[in-house]
């Protein structure tokens, strides 16, 4: 499913290249856009995919949540009155490594719990830094509205890691203590990763700023995190295994604000 997906958005975007290298030639000027500069600042909220498990044997699992981040930087718009332009930048980013929601029964761990035991635990990784090459399309709604379409790429910083949860309990007298969960996981060896990234917005060109709103989806060519997940040392079930993996994909809802030009005096 993943491959079928990645398909189609590399699909859209070489359509978008092909049919801006066809109108290159009679590109559209938008005389409203010429006073804001090619430069832009960039933040807004993502909301990451959760995270996938591939159970191996055992009947023990746990929830995954989708989790929340943050997108900052700055954009360079080459050609930001022009119908077609191409964007690059640089954005920095708070990267997941997990957001769980795990359950014990009381019966499998010491009887001094009387009542079913249940906790959340998350983790966020370092910060990675990426580089966005995008196409994107730009149509004038009214005089100072645009509506824009975009597609492209991105490459991502992001160093290889390792990550862990350990959930762990102990009798009443702190005699015995037994490890119950564990969760063992460690992001690509390789420095950096590749994406494909697809959207829209809305532009409003104002008196000194053009103010930009932004959905856009990223798709990783790989996971940002993998590794596996345990139950073992339960008083009556049995052990349980299975794979994590953890693609980074999400949606984002993004805002740019491009200054607009010195007046020459």
């Amino acid at each position: 499913m993943k491959s079928s997906l990645l398909k189609i958005m590399v699909g859209i975007f070489f359509t978008i290249i092909i049919t801006s290298g066809v109108y290159a030639q009679a590109d559209t000027e938008y005389y409203t856009l010429k006073k804001y500069r090619k430069w832009g600042i960039i933040a807004g909220p993502i909301l990451y995919n959760r995270a996938k498990l591939e159970p191996q044997y055992g009947d023990y699992t746990f929830e995954n949540k989708p989790m929340w981040g943050f997108n900052a930087g700055f954009e360079y718009d080459f050609y930001p009155d022009r119908k077609w332009s191409f964007i690059t930048g640089l954005v920095v980013a708070l990267e997941p490594v997990y957001n769980v929601h795990y359950r014990f029964n009381k019966n499998d761990i010491y009887s001094i719990f009387v009542d079913n035991l249940e906790n959340n635990a998350k983790m966020y990784a370092m910060t990675s830094f990426s580089a966005p090459l995008l196409v994107r399309l730009n149509i004038q709604v009214n005089k100072k509205t645009f509506v824009n379409f975009l597609s492209g790429f991105k490459v991502m910083f992001f160093p290889p890691g390792e990550a862990g949860l350990s959930v762990s309990f102990s009798n009443e007298d702190n005699s015995e203590t037994r490890e119950v969960f564990g969760l063992n996981l460690h992001s690509p060896d390789n420095l950096f990763h590749g994406s494909f990234v697809i959207g829209s917005g809305v532009s409003f060109a104002m008196k000194k700023v053009l103010f930009k709103t932004n959905f856009i989806y990223v798709m990783n060519f790989q996971n940002t995190m993998e590794g596996e997940y345990q139950f073992g040392n339960l008083l009556i079930s049995p052990p349980t295994r299975g794979d994590y993996e953890l693609s980074g994909n999400y949606l984002g809802f993004l805002f740019t604000v491009s200054l607009a030009k010195r007046k020459d005096k």
